[in-house]
């Protein structure tokens, strides 16, 4: 669709901008802008930073490029159990805005990595927070009890829902 250029400055699509041609590779490059402010926690166009790297994009995306992305990454965004996933969504965000509007992905394969990102983390974040064996066996209500030494013992298996009694342990 060709069309006079509108939008705001920051969020707009560089090739839309020079040529006037609105595609749905458009909304997907200003998707990864927020993206950034989001992971960044800084506006889209800052006159603060020096003239090359006002544009976020052009910040970001150099600073992953560097591997400086800590510098940049909102500090109340990223803690010890989440820096691979913040990683992984930096690098969609810097696919979302490249320069040509062929090489973005299109928004439903974005859509589909970040609930990929999303579902990883939920299911990792316990294990990685509680990884201690004593932890996890009382989590999943494994315990041994002892009698008389250790010629007894008996458990609980969650997963099956049984009681487990060991052989060593019968009378």
């Amino acid at each position: 669709l060709t069309t006079m250029v509108q939008g705001t400055i920051g969020y707009l699509d560089p090739e839309y901008f020079t040529t006037g041609l609105l595609n749905e590779k458009s909304d997907v490059y200003s998707f990864g802008v927020v993206l950034m402010e989001l992971l960044s926690g800084q506006k889209a166009l800052c006159f603060e930073r020096p003239e090359y790297s006002r544009p976020l994009v052009t910040y970001f995306s150099c600073a992953t490029k560097e591997n400086r992305l800590h510098e940049i990454i909102d500090s109340q965004a990223m803690n010890e159990y989440n820096q691979r996933g913040i990683h992984e969504a930096s690098l969609i965000a810097v696919e979302c805005t490249r320069l040509m509007g062929e090489e973005r992905p299109r928004m439903k394969e974005v859509a589909a990595k970040l609930e990929g990102l999303r579902v990883t983390e939920t299911k990792h974040q316990w294990s990685d927070r509680y990884n201690e064996p004593e932890v996890n066996e009382h989590l999943i209500c494994v315990e041994t009890i002892s009698g008389q030494g250790d010629t007894s013992s008996t458990g609980y298996d969650s997963i099956n829902n049984v009681a487990r009694l060991h052989i060593e342990g019968g009378r």
